[in-house]
């Protein structure tokens, strides 16, 4: 079409040979003789697994035919070795897209277990241009991008992200600024997935992946068809203007029918974006043995922090278990029970809102090690627990967090979704947190955004891999939201890291935008970008407090983090875990950045910062500081440099058309800055009146400018941790 040319080769068998970004003129797949399109693994009687590839179809023929819109493919492979299999693709490109559809069916023998199909698939260049820029843009939870993935992965390296699992949106792209490859799924019932890339000597193999499912039989019942199409095409740009690309058909889909302005479920005290301050209630020794409850303390502790950063607190209490952190399921009463209620009670008269973790699906039966012990109390729910596929036992789950300072072990069983017991279990718990005064609650945990996937037969679904890990975890979600906010409007169910088809499900997510160099931020190549947010900004919330710290030394990765949940649009956030004196003791810097954040949501901004769009960052002309931070490689820490802009930067579209520029200097030093006001991406109109916010001048915007066109070069200076919002709103000032 208009936009690309995707070719396939006739022989020896059908698959992608090259495609085209017309624009360009780039060839983003090119030469790639003996590509597999597919690849379809059975599982034998025997346990043991049978792959067939469509190179290895002993007939094939490919034949394109225009359509209304555009053009067709249908490709037809039969004649498997030793298999009586017989596979049909079909490929719809329709004028002016950037993108191909596929889908797929599969006639196979009845009874024959078809366990996952890889396609399609792809060989993509080793290298677009010289590959200097070039770039892969992976949804992995809060989003990351790996630069140059030639130059900084080996062969044979390679990335694979699940769903359920750390796959966060559908798509992912290995492209450079003239050119690139799209894959994306385009499921909208939460089917079990994956997207992948691997390097390979003649360039980047990148694949999507189903897995079929008992729910409807597909996966023996004699033809499987791919339950969604599967979107190859091309792109352009930044990783914004790649997102821009799954955006046009995410924001189309159920999760995106409501936004946050317009969604009257979620209470105005969290879209006011509340600090979240996470704050052990016990206290421990050296050894990290528990020594005392901390809650005789906390009101005060909590009080100080509020004046420190002058804004709204809501406290996480890690350790309020009835046994030690993160011991899930036998969760009441709570540690030091006569306290808790107590302090639980002058917090809330005191505007405090206490927050609990749940270990999410988890119900443990044994600690191992410090503050150890078992558990009876795991015993009742046997019944509505995920068994063990080849035992039938209950299946067993460990948390290691052991350290020098001793063993650490926590031995558990984990709730199906779908089991009829889960769903009442869980509500008692909402309501047994509501009884205590705790209406702030999340799912921690359950990073997976689904449940495990479970053999039972008495469970109420087919066995094995399914859609009911998806759709019974999100009734169970809202199970829970619907009983908290019968006790009250103001409870609110947070889910610990994002995933698109959880937004409706929930009032938030726990957001690391912070993170480098570490879990889904931790490949070779990759740095954050704050992706989820670019998707979703207007439709989920987030915070990022439990890992952005608070010390008393000059901690400029702490600085960071504060900055960073400040700039992707989350709410300010200060975690200090068991270190209660490091609230006390933190370093001014740490202290004024989470206090300019609290402020600025004081003011118009948070219609942009809580509310709104997240438009293209601009790409500014400053210095890099060098902040270090902490590494583990081969088992061991170490400390790296990690260059980053002196003054971060976002830009913002509110409900109403206006349009906001957030710039934050993380700096020791006076930071000049130069930019051309504009609306990014967003349309224009003709005029706009400019309004500036500084964090140094008060907690009152003032005026720049009336009635100017844009783009219009607008110079500052800013001072050390200073926080400045500029406001363009269409036409003169109001």
């Amino acid at each position: 079409n208009g936009v690309l040319r995707l070719e396939i080769q006739k022989t020896p068998v059908p698959s992608i040979s090259r495609l085209v970004h017309k624009a360009s003129g780039q060839a983003v797949v090119a030469g790639a003789a003996q590509g597999n399109l597919f690849s379809i693994t059975f599982a034998g009687d025997d346990g043991k697994a049978e792959t067939i590839s469509s190179a290895a179809a002993g007939q094939s023929e490919a034949s394109v035919t225009r359509t209304e819109t555009g053009t067709k493919a249908v490709i037809k492979y039969a004649e498997f070795p030793a298999s009586e299999v017989e596979v049909e693709v079909t490929a719809v490109c329709d004028e002016n897209e950037a993108s191909t559809l596929w889908t797929m069916r599969v006639a196979h023998p009845a009874g024959r277990r078809l366990k996952t199909v890889r396609f399609p698939q792809l060989l993509a260049v080793p290298a677009i241009g010289d590959g200097k820029d070039d770039c892969l843009v992976l949804p992995a939870l809060a989003g990351t991008r790996i630069a140059n993935p030639a130059e900084n992965w080996t062969n044979g390296y390679g990335v694979t992200l699940q769903y359920p699992g750390n796959l966060s949106a559908q798509f992912l792209a290995y492209q450079d600024s003239s050119a690139g490859v799209y894959l994306a799924g385009m499921d909208t019932a939460g089917c079990p997935m994956s997207l992948g890339v691997w390097k390979q000597p003649e360039g980047f193999l990148c694949r999507h992946e189903f897995t079929a499912v008992a729910d409807d039989q597909g996966d023996r019942g004699g033809l499987w068809e791919s339950p969604y199409p599967v979107a190859i095409g091309v792109t352009q740009g930044s990783w914004c203007d790649t997102a821009d690309q799954y955006k046009r058909w995410a924001v189309r889909q159920s999760w995106c029918a409501t936004t946050l302005a317009q969604r009257h479920d979620i209470p105005a005290w969290w879209k006011n974006g509340p600090a979240v301050h996470v704050c052990e209630v016990r206290t421990y020794d050296a050894t990290r043995t528990c020594t005392a409850s901390y809650y005789p303390k906390l009101h005060d502790h909590l009080r100080v922090f509020r004046e420190k950063i002058d804004g709204p607190v809501v406290a996480m209490f890690a350790g309020w278990e009835n046994h030690r952190r993160w011991t899930g399921g036998d969760y009441f009463p709570v540690f030091d029970a006569d306290n808790a209620r107590q302090v639980i009670r002058q917090l809330r008269q005191d505007d405090f809102r206490p927050f609990f973790f749940l270990s999410g699906l988890f119900s443990t039966y044994w600690n191992e090690g410090r503050d150890g012990g078992e558990i009876p109390a795991a015993k009742r729910y046997l019944d509505a627990y995920v068994p063990d596929e080849k035992t039938g036992e209950p299946k067993q789950y460990v948390l290691n967090e052991s350290s020098p300072s001793g063993d650490w072990k926590r031995h558990s069983y984990q709730f199906c979704v779908a089991a009829p017991r889960t769903k009442q279990f869980f509500c008692d718990v909402v309501d047994q947190a509501h009884a205590l005064g705790v209406d702030v609650l999340q799912m921690d945990q359950t990073t997976s955004g689904a449940g495990d996937v479970c053999y039972s037969t008495a469970h109420g679904h087919p066995p094995g891999v399914g859609l009911y890990q998806s759709r019974e975890f999100h009734e169970l979600l809202d199970a829970m939201r619907g009983q908290g906010k019968r006790h009250s409007a103001d409870f609110v169910l947070f889910h610990e890291e994002p995933h698109e088809q959880l937004i409706p499900h929930v009032d938030g997510f726990h957001v690391r935008e912070y993170y480098e160099k570490r879990w889904y931020r931790g490949y070779p190549g990759a740095t954050g970008i704050p992706l989820f947010s670019y998707l979703y900004h207007e439709f989920a919330s987030g915070y990022g407090g439990d890992s952005a710290g608070l010390s008393k030394d000059n901690s400029r990765w702490n600085v960071r983090c504060h900055a960073m949940n400040l700039v992707a649009g989350r709410t300010p956030g200060g975690s200090i875990w068991s270190a209660h004196q490091n609230m006390f003791d933190a370093h001014p810097d740490q202290i004024a950045m989470i206090r300019n954040h609290s402020r600025l949501l004081k003011t118009r901004a948070k219609d942009f910062l809580m509310l709104g769009k997240m438009l293209h960052p601009y790409v500014l002309a400053v210095p890099a500081v060098n902040i270090r931070i902490s590494v583990q490689k081969g088992g061991k820490w170490t400390q790296e440099d990690l260059p980053t802009p002196a003054i971060l930067t976002s830009s913002w579209q509110s409900a109403d058309g206006r349009i906001g520029h957030l710039f934050v200097n993380i700096a020791e030093t006076r930071q000049p800055l130069t930019v051309n006001l504009d609306t990014r991406n967003a349309p224009a109109a003709e005029s706009y009146a400019a309004q500036v916010y500084r964090s140094t001048e008060g907690e009152a915007f003032r005026q720049v400018w009336q009635s100017q066109a844009i783009p219009k070069e607008y110079a500052i200076e800013l001072n050390p941790l200073e926080v400045v919002f500029v406001e363009l709103r269409p036409g003169r000032a109001a």
